[in-house]
C-alpha cells in the first residue's frame, strides 16, 4: 500500500498520485496485528513506536536500537509514549518491526511515510499594471486590494480590467469590508502555517512574523528557550532539522491570505493583517517543504505539538493525503495514529488564556474533482474547506462531497488569471496569482483569527467547539448556484468540456463562509421571536448558514421546565430549515437544534461523512411580535 501527502496547490487541475486500495492491509499485516500501517515508500531504517500504558522503555535483544521520544516537549502521556526509533538501513524493515512488535512493553508500531509533492505553479502576471482606478473608496491603501475580489466583490474588477460580467457576480466574498469594520486583527493571536516556508523577510509579511524573543536575542546554534528546537525564531523547517525558513511560493502565498500586513502601501491585504501599525495576528511558519523535498508523518506531528507548545491556536493546512487513501475516519484513526494524536494534542492543548481553550486545526479538502474530501481534512472532528469561483459555483479542481464541510474562495483559472487569488509570494512583483483549496483553506483560517481577534476586543472566552460551530453556521447558501452546465477548460488537453452543476449539490458543506456574519454570531446566544398561541414557522438561515434547508437535522432538545414555561405542547419539528413551534405562554426558555454538517450521516467508526453541529437559542414569547421581528 502507498500513501501519498500531496500539498494542496495548483494554478491548473492536478492529477493525484496513484490511488491504493487500503481494503489489503489487513492480510499483509496479518502477521501482527500490533503494526499499524504499510506502505512500499516507508523509509528505511526507522519506526514510530507507541509504548503501552505505563511502559518507559522497551528492548530488543541483538537489535541496535536508537530509541528517543518522538516528542520531548510536551507534558502528555499519551504523546509521552511515542518513541522515535532508528536502526540500520540495511536491515528489512519488517523483520524489525515484527521483533519490535513482540515486545510485551509495545502497544503498536507505525512505519514513517515520506510526502511527495506536486508543485505549484503561478499563474502568468502582467509585466506592467497601472495603478487601479474605481469610484469606490477602499479601508486600505494595499496597491493590490481592489483585485482581492475574494474579500470583496461588487461584480467588476478595476476600470481597465474587464472580464466576463457572468464569471464575476457581485456577493460571491467573505463579506471581509463589512468585518473589518469590527476588527482588522490582533497580534495577540498566533496562526502557525504548515506548509512550505513563509519568506520571513517579505516586506508585506515581516511586521506580522511571529518571533520567538529567547531565540532571536540569544546565541545561534544555542537553543535558547530549551524548548528542544535550535535557532527557531520565526518557526521550524522539519525538512532540514534546524532554524533556517526557506522561502516557498505556496506557502508565503498562504500566510498572506492570513495575514499579509494592511495599509502599508504595499502589495494586498490579509484578512487579519491589522491595520499597518504592527497589529496584525502573528504567522508561525513549520516548514514540511522545501524545493522538491518533503517531511514524513512523524515531523508533520511535531509540527502540531510544536504550535501547541509555542503558542499557536489556529494551523492552517494546505495539504493532505490521496483522495481515497484512507476511506472511513476509522481507517484513519487505526493507520495514522501518530499524527491523530498530535492533532488532537494541539486541538487539546493549545490556548490564549482568557480567549480560547484548545485549537483548531483547518483544511484543504483537495484538488482532485473527486467526489469527497482528502485526509485529514475528511476526519469528522476537522474543518474541511473546499473552494468556489468568482461566481459562486463550485471551483472546477475541488473535492467535494462527504467531509467536506465550509466552502470559501479559491479561484478558477478557466476564468481568467484576474479571478484566482491574489496574495504574497516570493514573486518579483512580490504577489502572484494562484488557485485551489489551498487558497481557499486561509480564508477560512483567516476569518477565524479575525473572530479570535474580536473575541479580544470585546473579552468573549470561548472553547474551540465554540468557534467551529460558529465557523461552520457563518455561512450562506451555495446549493442555488450549482445549476446547469459549467464549460471547464483542460489545460492539459487545452479544451473545454461541459460539467452538470448539480452533482455539487448539497456537497459544498454548509455553504460559504461570511466573515461579518461570523462576527455578528458572537455578539451573544440568538433570540428566536414569538408569538403566543399560534403555530409559528422560522427559518434557521441566520443560524445554520443559508443553506440550512439543504442540512439534515437531528432534532430539537429542551427541558421541560421550559416546555412548561412556554406551554410547549408538541415537541417541535425541523423541516427544509424551517423551525415549527407553537407556544401558548408567554416568557422565555432555550432551545437547542442539532444539524449534520458535511453529509447526510454523522461520521466516526467506519463511516465517513459530517459533524454534528449544535446551535443554542433563546426563545421569547410575547402577545405581540412586531413588524420588525423583535417584541412589543
Amino acid at each position: 500500500m502507498k500513501r501519498f501527502l500531496l500539498p494542496i496547490v495548483a494554478a491548473s487541475l492536478l492529477t493525484g498520485c496513484a490511488n491504493d486500495n487500503l481494503g489489503d492491509i489487513s492480510t499483509e499485516l496479518s502477521h501482527s496485528s500490533k503494526i499499524r500501517n504499510w506502505s512500499d515508500d516507508a523509509v528505511a531504517g526507522r519506526l514510530l513506536v507507541a509504548l503501552a500504558d505505563g511502559a518507559t522503555e522497551f528492548t530488543v535483544e541483538g537489535l541496535s536500537l536508537e530509541v528517543e521520544p518522538l516528542f520531548p516537549g510536551t507534558k502528555s502521556d499519551k504523546m509521552s509514549r511515542w518513541q522515535l526509533v532508528e536502526f540500520d538501513k540495511s536491515l528489512n524493515l519488517r523483520d524489525v518491526a515484527e521483533s519490535i512488535a513482540e515486545c510485551s512493553s509495545v502497544e503498536f508500531v507505525e512505519v514513517d511515510i515520506p510526502i511527495k509533492r506536486i508543485k505549484s505553479e503561478s499563474l502568468p502576471m502582467p509585466e506592467h499594471r497601472p495603478a487601479p482606478t474605481r469610484s469606490e473608496t477602499y479601508p486600505f491603501n494595499d496597491p493590490e486590494l481592489p483585485f482581492q475580489w475574494h474579500y470583496h466583490n461588487t461584480g467588476a474588477l478595476p476600470d481597465g480590467y474587464n472580464v466576463d460580467p457572468k464569471y464575476c457576480l457581485a456577493g460571491a466574498d467573505i463579506n471581509l469590508f463589512n468585518a473589518w469594520k469590527y476588527t482588522t486583527g490582533d497580534n495577540r493571536i498566533i496562526v502557525a502555517v504548515i506548509d512550505g516556508g513563509i519568506m520571513v523577510d517579505h516586506d508585506d509579511l515581516k511586521d506580522n512574523m511571529w518571533i520567538n524573543e529567547a531565540e532571536y536575542n540569544g546565541q545561534m546554534g544555542i537553543d535558547d528557550d530549551m524548548n528542544g528546537y535550535v535557532d527557531d525564531i520565526h518557526g521550524y523547517n522539519f525538512v532540514r532539522g534546524n532554524g533556517k525558513i526557506t522561502a516557498d511560493d505556496h506557502g508565503t502565498h498562504v500566510a498572506g491570505t492570513i495575514s499579509a500586513v494592511n495599509n502599508n502601501g504595499f502589495c494586498g491585504c490579509g484578512i487579519a493583517g491589522g491595520t499597518g501599525r504592527g497589529d496584525g495576528v502573528r504567522l508561525m511558519s513549520l516548514q514540511i517543504f522545501e524545493g522538491d523535498e518533503g517531511c514524513y508523518t512523524h515531523q508533520i506531528a511535531q509540527g502540531f505539538a510544536y504550535a501547541a507548545d509555542n503558542g499557536a491556536v489556529l494551523v492552517n493546512n494546505s495539504w493532505g493525503y490521496d483522495p481515497g487513501s484512507y476511506i472511513s475516519d476509522s481507517q484513519f484513526e487505526a493507520y495514522d495514529s501518530v499524527l491523530k494524536d498530535a492533532i488532537e494534542y494541539f486541538e487539546t492543548k493549545a490556548r490564549l488564556d482568557g480567549v480560547i481553550e484548545g485549537g483548531l486545526a483547518i483544511f484543504a479538502a483537495g484538488n482532485e474533482t473527486y467526489h469527497e474530501a482528502a485526509y485529514p481534512g475528511a476526519y469528522y472532528k476537522y474543518i474541511c474547506v473546499s473552494a468556489m469561483a468568482s461566481d459562486f459555483t463550485a471551483a472546477y479542481y475541488t473535492n467535494y462531497g462527504p467531509g467536506c464541510n465550509i466552502t470559501a474562495p479559491g479561484g478558477d483559472a478557466t476564468y481568467g488569471t484576474l479571478l484566482t487569488i491574489s496574495s504574497t509570494s516570493t514573486d518579483r512583483y512580490g504577489y502572484e496569482y494562484m488557485q485551489g483549496t489551498s487558497m481557499a483553506t486561509p480564508h477560512v483560517t483567516g476569518c477565524a483569527a479575525l473572530a479570535l481577534s474580536y473575541a479580544i476586543d470585546k473579552g468573549y472566552s470561548l472553547t474551540n467547539e465554540q468557534l467551529r460551530n460558529l465557523i461552520l453556521t457563518s455561512t450562506h447558501d451555495i446549493n442555488a448556484y450549482q445549476t446547469g452546465t459549467k464549460m471547464f477548460y483542460d489545460f492539459k488537453l487545452g479544451e473545454y468540456y461541459g460539467v452538470p452543476l448539480d452533482s455539487y449539490q448539497k456537497k459544498l458543506g454548509s455553504g460559504y463562509i461570511d466573515a461579518h456574519k461570523l462576527l455578528m454570531q458572537m455578539d451573544g446566544t440568538p433570540c428566536l421571536y414569538f408569538k403566543t398561541g399560534e403555530a409559528t414557522l422560522l427559518s434557521l438561515n441566520e443560524y445554520f448558514g443559508s443553506g440550512s434547508k439543504d442540512l439534515t437535522y437531528k432534532g430539537c432538545t429542551l427541558a421541560d421546565d421550559v416546555r412548561e414555561t412556554l406551554g410547549i405542547e408538541t415537541t417541535p419539528t425541523i423541516e427544509n430549515g424551517l423551525l415549527r413551534i407553537t407556544c401558548t405562554k408567554p416568557g422565555t426558555g432555550r432551545i437547542k437544534v442539532s444539524a449534520i454538517v458535511g453529509g447526510t450521516t454523522l461520521g466516526g467508526g467506519d463511516m465517513m461523512g459530517g459533524m454534528l453541529v449544535e446551535r443554542e437559542f433563546e426563545i421569547v414569547v410575547r402577545g405581540k411580535v412586531a413588524e420588525n421581528g423583535g417584541w412589543l
